[in-house]
C-alpha cells in the first residue's frame, strides 16, 4: 500500500528533528515562548498512547475484526495519527526537559523509551503493507514492542511527576505497619512520609525543581538553588516552612496549586519538627508526653501507645494467689495479657518473694522494686523476665556488677537507677542494649561531664540526670495552674487554681496590682467572675523563690446572635470552626495553628449576624492575635481597618462604626489584643462585621510593604 508523500515526509522530518535535538541538546537554549510549547507535553501524550493501543488491537485481532470491519483503512489512519502525535509529543517532551529540575535515571528512561516509540511507530507506518504478507508475524511483534515501550515510558513518566513507586504506593501503604511510638524515628516515620506524599512529585532525583530533592535527609540538609532549606529551631526562618505557608495563589507556594495540599495537622508537624531542631535521627520515644512535636505527630498518625503483646495471659487464679499487700500485681490494661508488679515495704521484701513470680515471668512487662534491698538472687530472677519493658531500681543496692543481669533482657526500654551506686562505665555497657531508650540516673556518682560523654556516644538515647542541688540554689516556683484555661464566658465563670508542689500558697489580685506574700488575697476557694476582670496570680513558699506572675484577662460575652453567616472565607490552613469559633468562648493560645484561631490573608473577615428579636448592643469587641516582633516573613497584625454595619434588616443597614487600629510598638507588643468598636444601637436585628488584614504593612514595622495575617478567635457583643 503506497503511503502519500506528504505523510512520509512529515514523519521523516519530525524524527530527523528529534535525532538532531538529541545530538545537540547540550547546546540547545530554549526561549521562553518555546517553553510554553514544551509544557503542553503532559496534555498531548495521551493521544499517541490511546491511538497506539487501538492500533495494537486492530493489528493483533485483524483476522477476527476484518469479518465485520473494513480493517485496513482503520489500521492505516490510526497508525499515522499515532506516529504523528508521538513524534510531536516527544519534541515537546525534549523542550520541557530543558527546564531546570528534570534529571536522573527516570528522565533518561522516559526520554529514550519515548524516542523509541516515535521511531518504531514511524517504521510501522512505512511498513504497514507487510502485515498482509508473510511478514505479518514480525509486523505484529514490532507493534507489541511499541506497546511495551508505551507502558515503560508511562511508568517512568509517572515516577517523574508523582515520585518513585507511585503506581504501587497504595499497596505499600496498606501493608505498612502501625506507627510504633517505641521504635519510630521522627524524620523517617513521621516527617518523610508527608514529604513523599505531598512534595516528592516535584522534588525527586529525576525531577528536582529548584535543584531541591526531598527524598532523604542528606538531600534536605544540602538544600537547593535558593539556599539552605532548614533553620534548626526557627521554623519561620526556614525556607521549607516559608514556602508551605505562602498563599496558595502565590507562584512559590508549595505544593503548587492543583496538587494535594498539606493538611493543617501535617503543616503543624513540620513546624514542630523544625522548632525541635530539625533532627534527622531523633527517636519518637525520646519525646516527653507533653512535647508539642509528639502531640503534632499524634494528630497526623494513629499512635497506639498500648503494645499488642504476643504472649498468652496468665492464669487469673495464679495472679490472685501471688498477690499480697506488699506485692501488688496489676493487669496493664483491660484485655491485655501484660502485668505490672510493684513491691512495697522494704522490711517485707525478700529475693524469694521475687523468685515466686517465675510462673508469670512471661507476662511481666513492668517491675517496680523502688527502695527494696534486692540482691544477687533477685537480679538473677529479673533476668528471666524476658518481656520486661520497664524496671524501677531507684534507691536499691544495685551496682555495676548487678547491671549485667539486665543485659539479658532483649525488650527492656526504660531503667530507673536514681540513688544507686552505679557508674558511667556500667551505664555505658547497659546502653549498648539496642532496645533501651531511656535511663534515669539522678543522685548517682555519675558526673555532668560523664553524662555529656554518654549522650555523645549514644545520641539516640536519653540519659536523665535530673537536677543536682548544691545546697546554695534557690529554686523558683512554677506558675500556678488556672482552670478553666479559657478567658471568655457568658454569665459567670468559676476559677480554681492549684500547684503541683505541696504547701504552696497561691495569692491573687483582681485590681491589677502585683500579688505579694502578705497583703494579697490567699486562694482558698473558687473565684466567681461575673464581669470583665483581670486576674493576677503568684505562688509563694518558704525556701523557694516566688513564681512569675501570671496575668489573665476575663471577658464577658453577653449576647450571641441566633444565626451567623460567613461571607468571607478564612484561609484554608486556618479555618478553626468557621462560624462556630466566633462565639464558642474558646480562647486561642500562642500558637496560631492550635485550631482556635481563624486566619485571613489578602481577603477580609466578613461575618453577618442575625437576631430573631430586636437587640440593643453597645460595643462589639474583636479578639485578635499580634505577632510581628522581629518577624518579617509571616507577621500577624491587628486588622488594617474594621467596619461594623447594622440595622433592622439588610435594606436598612448603615455604617455603625469604622476604625483603623494603630499597630502597637514591636518592643511593647501584646500577643492577644481586644479591639472595641462602640456602636450604641437598639432594635438591632442585623449586624455585619468586616475586618481587613493589611495589604501593605506600614513603614517602620516588621514586614513593611508586605501583606499581614489576621487571626481572630472570638467576637464579643456587649
Amino acid at each position: 500500500m503506497k503511503i502519500p508523500n506528504w505523510r512520509l515526509n512529515t514523519l521523516i522530518g519530525l524524527n530527523c528533528f528529534i535525532l538532531f535535538f538529541l545530538l545537540f541538546e547540550h547546546l540547545v537554549r530554549v526561549p521562553v515562548w518555546m517553553q510554553v510549547i514544551g509544557r503542553v507535553h503532559p496534555m498531548l501524550l495521551h493521544f499517541p498512547i490511546v491511538l497506539l493501543l487501538m492500533a495494537g488491537i486492530f493489528i493483533n485481532f485483524s483476522r477476527q475484526l476484518e469479518k465485520t470491519l473494513s480493517i485496513k483503512p482503520l489500521i492505516r489512519e490510526t497508525l499515522f495519527v499515532a506516529a504523528l502525535t508521538a513524534a510531536i509529543t516527544v519534541i515537546m517532551g525534549l523542550l520541557l526537559a530543558q527546564e531546570e529540575g528534570y534529571e536522573g535515571g527516570n528522565l533518561q528512561w522516559h526520554k529514550w523509551t519515548g524516542v523509541g516509540i516515535s521511531f518504531l511507530s514511524g517504521v510501522l507506518v512505512c511498513a504497514q503493507g507487510l502485515q498482509y504478507t508473510r511478514y505479518r508475524f514480525w509486523f505484529a511483534a514490532v507493534t507489541n514492542l511499541c506497546l511495551l515501550l508505551v507502558l515503560i515510558a508511562g511508568h517512568f513518566g509517572a515516577a517523574l511527576t508523582h515520585g518513585e513507586q507511585f503506581v504501587f504506593e497504595p499497596l505499600k501503604q496498606n501493608n505498612t505497619e502501625v506507627f510504633d511510638i517505641n521504635t519510630a524515628q521522627v524524620f523517617d516515620d513521621a516527617v518523610l512520609p508527608i514529604l513523599k506524599a505531598k512534595c516528592l512529585s516535584c522534588h525527586n532525583a529525576g525531577k528536582s525543581k529548584g535543584e531541591l530533592i526531598l527524598a532523604d535527609s542528606a538531600s534536605m540538609a544540602k538544600g537547593g538553588k535558593n539556599g539552605v532549606l532548614l533553620q534548626a529551631g526557627n521554623p519561620m526562618e526556614s525556607l521549607l516552612i516559608q514556602r508551605l505557608l505562602l498563599d496558595i495563589e502565590h507562584e512559590h507556594h508549595m505544593p503548587p496549586k492543583g496538587k494535594p495540599q498539606l493538611t493543617p495537622e501535617e503543616l503543624t508537624l513540620l513546624q514542630a519538627w523544625v522548632a525541635k531542631g530539625a533532627q534527622f535521627n531523633l527517636p519518637v520515644a525520646m519525646l516527653n508526653a507533653d512535647d508539642s512535636l509528639l502531640l503534632a505527630i499524634g494528630a497526623v498518625y494513629p499512635i497506639h501507645k498500648e503494645e499488642n503483646f504476643d504472649f498468652p495471659a496468665a492464669d487469673a487464679k495464679q495472679i490472685e494467689k501471688l498477690s499480697t499487700p506488699y506485692r501488688v500485681i496489676r493487669v496493664l490494661a483491660d484485655g491485655s495479657p501484660a502485668l505490672s508488679v510493684s513491691f512495697y515495704g522494704a522490711g517485707f521484701y525478700t529475693d524469694q518473694a521475687l523468685a515466686e513470680l517465675e510462673p508469670i515471668a512471661q507476662q511481666i512487662v513492668s517491675l517496680n522494686v523502688d527502695g527494696m534491698p534486692i540482691g544477687k538472687q533477685g537480679l538473677e530472677t529479673v533476668a528471666k523476665f524476658k518481656n520486661l519493658r520497664d524496671i524501677n531500681l531507684n534507691d536499691t543496692p544495685i551496682d555495676d556488677a548487678g547491671l549485667t543481669a539486665l543485659h539479658a533482657l532483649p525488650k527492656l526500654g526504660s531503667v530507673r537507677l536514681s540513688g544507686t551506686a552505679i557508674t558511667a562505665a556500667g551505664i555505658k555497657e547497659l546502653l549498648a542494649n539496642d532496645a533501651l531508650r531511656r535511663v534515669y540516673i539522678w543522685n548517682t556518682p555519675i558526673t555532668n561531664e560523664e553524662v555529656s560523654q554518654l549522650t555523645a556516644s549514644f545520641p539516640t538515647k536519653v540519659v536523665e540526670m535530673g537536677f543536682v542541688d548544691d545546697g546554695q540554689t534557690t529554686l523558683s516556683l512554677t506558675v500556678p495552674q488556672i482552670t478553666p484555661a479559657r478567658t471568655f464566658f457568658r454569665d459567670e465563670l468559676q476559677i480554681t487554681m492549684s500547684h503541683p508542689i505541696p504547701g504552696v500558697e497561691i495569692r491573687y489580685s483582681l485590681d491589677g496590682k502585683e500579688p505579694d506574700s502578705s497583703n494579697s488575697t490567699v486562694f482558698d476557694k473558687p473565684i466567681s467572675i461575673r464581669s470583665n476582670q483581670q486576674l493576677s496570680v503568684k505562688a509563694f513558699k518558704e525556701g523557694w523563690a516566688p513564681s512569675p506572675t501570671i496575668v489573665r484577662g476575663y471577658v464577658r460575652s453577653a449576647k450571641t446572635p441566633d444565626r451567623i453567616v460567613m461571607e468571607g472565607r478564612p484561609h484554608y490552613l486556618y479555618p478553626a470552626r468557621r462560624e462556630i469559633s466566633f462565639f464558642d468562648l474558646e480562647s486561642g493560645g500562642n500558637n496560631h495553628a492550635d485550631g482556635k484561631w481563624q486566619g485571613y490573608l489578602k481577603s477580609p473577615l466578613s461575618a453577618v449576624m442575625h437576631f430573631d428579636e430586636p437587640t440593643a448592643i453597645d460595643t462589639l469587641t474583636l479578639s485578635v492575635m499580634q505577632n510581628y516582633q522581629g518577624i518579617t516573613y509571616m507577621p500577624v497584625y491587628a486588622p488594617e481597618y474594621i467596619e461594623v454595619w447594622g440595622g433592622a434588616d439588610t435594606t436598612e443597614e448603615k455604617l455603625l462604626a469604622k476604625l483603623s487600629p494603630v499597630p502597637g510598638k514591636p518592643e511593647q507588643l501584646e500577643g492577644h489584643r481586644l479591639i472595641d468598636c462602640p456602636i450604641h444601637t437598639t432594635n438591632l436585628r442585623y449586624l455585619k462585621l468586616i475586618a481587613r488584614p493589611y495589604r501593605k504593612i506600614p513603614d517602620g514595622y516588621p514586614g513593611a510593604g508586605g501583606e499581614a495575617w489576621l487571626f481572630v478567635d472570638e467576637i464579643i457583643l456587649k
